[in-house]
């Protein structure tokens, strides 16, 4: 038996069993999918490396609130590059930052960007690899059930502890949960609203054409332009268009001329910005908030979870059960500096 049981190897899951492991408690940690991290995640085209949902952090600076977190944690050893602040064009906020409606809750999410911006050299994966470092992760195991301090998973096995972190969608948590909660608990999480999905157009350049730049940059507040890293001349490699659609909206299933035509549409609106583009793209994979869905078990594919609007939206750490916690962005300020808070929140919470 366990301390804690995580269910879910994504950055909140994987803070969770550092915080946690750092401490001395047994963790076990539970991924449905065959590789670690969520949307840490990167893949590999035509020998490109590409990042699934992590382009750059803010407030990682001395002395900043994200530094504050990761550094008793050991991640500020990590290849840290220190980028420009982002471009905005046509708008006072980045969308990006815009998954919520709560006015503080933006000026929380916001600020660090404004005192730093980083990126990771070998991207998310560098960051899911450090974090997992000592920690018992079991991976293709998809949690079907959860009772009484028992994960049940689809191979049979199971897996028991004092402490259960569910470190995924907490209405996909209340799904899986066979013990009784009060009603109105339930009721609540599943007609909270979720933010919405992402599509996305990953792009391989060819080689000399388009320079290097090494911030962000966000159209109309609608379309995002992330960058790979720059090759040795300091020209760009690849980089990542995305742009946010309503969840169960955008290419239909992500097949056929509709995923075609939203693809051509982003380049032909980034190119507004970087004329260059549509003659430096090589080639170009898509992805909808249905790949998202699939790929991180998100309701919709949303990217940024439960939408807070105010202070009443926000879910505690710990459920009616004395044993089962929730952490990730559902439960606090979306992003990585808001994943992180959340996890702290989620361990202090938690009295073995």
């Amino acid at each position: 038996m366990s301390d804690a049981v995580i269910i879910g190897a994504g950055l909140g899951g994987l803070l969770c069993g550092r915080i946690l492991s750092r401490k001395g408690w047994r963790v076990t940690v539970l991924e449905q999918g065959g590789q670690i991290g969520g949307a840490l995640q990167t893949f590999v085209r035509d020998g490109i490396r590409f990042d699934t949902g992590f382009h750059s952090v803010g407030g990682l600076g001395p002395g900043e609130p994200l530094e504050r977190i990761f550094r008793p944690l050991a991640l500020t050893d990590l290849p840290w590059v220190p980028m420009e602040p982002d471009e905005i064009i046509g708008g006072t906020d980045p969308f990006l930052r815009l998954s919520t409606g709560w006015e503080e809750e933006r000026a929380h999410v916001l600020e660090p960007y404004r005192q730093s911006v980083w990126r990771l050299k070998g991207g998310g994966k560098t960051l899911a690899d450090a974090l997992s470092r000592d920690l018992d992760i079991l991976v293709r195991k998809r949690v079907t059930d959860i009772e009484d301090h028992v994960v049940a998973c689809a191979d049979g096995s199971f897996y028991r502890g004092e402490a259960v972190i569910a470190a995924i969608h907490p209405q996909v948590t209340l799904q899986l949960l066979r013990d009784p909660v009060r009603p109105a608990y339930r009721k609540r999480i599943a007609r909270m609203e979720n933010g919405p999905g992402i599509f996305t157009v990953n792009a391989k350049l060819r080689s000399g054409i388009l320079p290097y730049i090494n911030h962000s940059i966000f159209l109309d507040g609608k379309v995002m332009i992330h960058f790979g890293e720059a090759d040795d001349a300091g020209f760009a490699r690849s980089l990542d268009l995305l742009a946010f659609e309503t969840p169960g909206q955008a290419g239909g299933d992500g097949c056929g001329s509709n995923r075609t035509s939203v693809a051509r549409s982003l380049i032909q609106a980034a190119a507004r910005r970087l004329p260059g583009l549509p003659d430096a793209i090589e080639k170009y994979w898509v992805s909808t908030p249905q790949t998202w869905e699939r790929f991180t078990g998100t309701p919709g594919g949303t990217a940024y979870g439960l939408r807070k609007y105010d202070t009443q939206d926000y879910i505690a750490p710990q459920t009616p059960l004395p044993w089962l916690y929730l952490t990730g962005q559902n439960i606090g300020l979306h992003g990585v500096l808001g994943t992180a808070v959340s996890a702290l929140n989620t361990c202090n919470s938690i009295a073995l």
